[in-house]
């Protein structure tokens, strides 16, 4: 309505300044080409001219006005046709609209959802504290928010699991706030997944005890090989001893997982030399390889507070991933760095090396790297996501860096706020 406003607008003070003009020029008697009527000549060029330029404006205005009723519409359809539920919100949170897959999903109808405020939705079953976090502290700040897991008990629909993706727009010339909440339902996936490990957790534990016994059988073997001097035999059960490890080390990364996915994970936390630590687990698994050199250079020792053997884990599968993955190296540094701050360890390599992809997804459940080599490196890809996990539970960090060709550095940093405290713990006892 405002743009046709301004047409008339623009037509009526031109058509006003014509009749005028020409009112002046019929009530003047002098002769022609007198200075006034030079003026009035002169502005009727101008008025016309002026025309030409009302007549370019409005033509302006009218491809606006037709362009932003085709945006208008085509924003509209795409909201509608979205598949998952998603609605439109005012900056108050009040709903401008909703597609027919919100209304289907939730069980309500648009005469009950347009112009409500979204907390006041379905007898206030959305006044859902995690979404008020969401909308009323974090988006203003980020102006978006991905994968915000809310999980509420509907009265109508039952228990929810939902994906939340938001985003703040400015729509218009006054650059109204909307805000756009898209919905997804993972509440039948989280139940799989669930499911899922419950499966893995109970077949890794029945898998433990014949694993257990067959082992204990091929180290009777080996025994009785031994003492008969039979060395081929003793080759051959040692090589299986080996693969039985491996299965082993496989089945604990398996009940590992369903611990940190259930929050589960058991961990005995206290103050431990940190430089110990590292060269307990760097002589251990010097043994299991003969090619590479583990060269170790630490910082001063320090004493650092946590899961002393969970953390020998993290550092065990940087190592163990270190050796796998750089065959043609003869050598991989662990470092310590101690600062102020953070106690942080770093396993270099100079192997195979990631991508920017590989790097950014290493520490995801179940990532394996891809590539030609893929099938020459088994595993399951869970070692680093549960070694990532641990390191969060201390409240530290991991990352990776790397360049293709070039090596990888796996690095995992702890908080030294702990440390402080013991040594003035230790200052008052003394």
């Amino acid at each position: 309505m405002k743009i046709k406003r301004s047409k008339k607008a623009l037509t009526s003070a031109t058509d006003n300044l014509r009749k005028t003009i020409d009112a002046q020029a019929d009530q003047s008697n002098e002769p022609s080409h007198t200075p006034r009527q030079e003026k009035i000549i002169r502005l009727r060029e101008a008025v016309e001219l002026t025309q030409e330029y009302t007549n370019e404006i409005i033509g302006e205005l009218d491809v606006t006005n037709e362009e932003l009723t085709i945006t208008r519409d085509y924003a509209d359809a795409i909201i509608r046709t979205v598949r998952g539920p998603l609605l439109v919100l005012n900056k108050d949170l009040r709903i401008i609209s909703a597609n027919e897959a919100f209304y289907n999903a939730f069980k309500v109808a648009a005469t009950d959802t347009e112009n409500r405020l979204l907390y006041d939705l379905g007898n206030r079953q959305w006044n859902i504290p995690k979404l008020r976090i969401l909308l009323e502290e974090i988006l203003p700040e980020k102006n978006t928010i991905e994968d915000f897991v809310v999980e509420h008990d509907f009265k109508d629909i039952g228990q929810k699991t939902m994906l939340l993706n938001a985003r703040t727009l400015q729509q218009g010339p006054n650059k109204t706030s909307l805000i756009l909440l898209a919905i997804e339902d993972i509440t039948e996936r989280k139940q799989l997944e669930r499911q899922k490990d419950e499966f893995v957790s109970i077949a890794s534990h029945e898998l433990k005890t014949p694993i257990t016994s067959v082992k204990a059988y091929t180290q009777i073997l080996g025994q009785r090989f031994r003492k008969a001097e039979d060395t081929k035999s003793v080759e051959l059960v040692e090589k299986m001893d080996a693969q039985l490890d491996k299965l082993t080390n496989l089945i604990g990364d398996l009940l590992d997982i369903t611990k940190v996915e259930a929050g589960r994970i058991q961990f005995h936390e206290s103050y431990f030399d940190f430089n110990e630590l590292v060269e307990e687990t760097v002589e251990e698994l010097q043994r299991t390889t003969e090619k590479h050199l583990i060269v170790k250079e630490l910082q001063p020792s320090i004493t650092v507070h946590g899961d002393h053997d969970r953390l020998s884990q993290v550092l065990t599968n940087f190592i163990s991933n270190a050796i796998k993955y750089s065959p043609a190296a003869d050598k991989i540094i662990v470092k310590t760095v101690v600062d102020k701050n953070n106690a942080t360890l770093r396993v270099q390599d100079f192997g195979i090396g990631l991508s920017q992809e590989d790097q950014a997804k290493v520490f995801e459940r179940f990532y394996r790297v891809g590539g030609p080599d893929q099938a020459t490196y088994p595993g399951l890809g869970l070692g680093l996501y549960i070694a990532s996990e641990i390191i969060k539970r201390h409240k530290g960090r991991v990352w990776a860096e790397s360049k293709p060709g070039k090596g990888s550095t796996f690095c995992f940093s702890l908080p030294m706020a702990k440390q402080k405290f013991k040594q003035q713990e230790n200052a008052l006892v003394e």
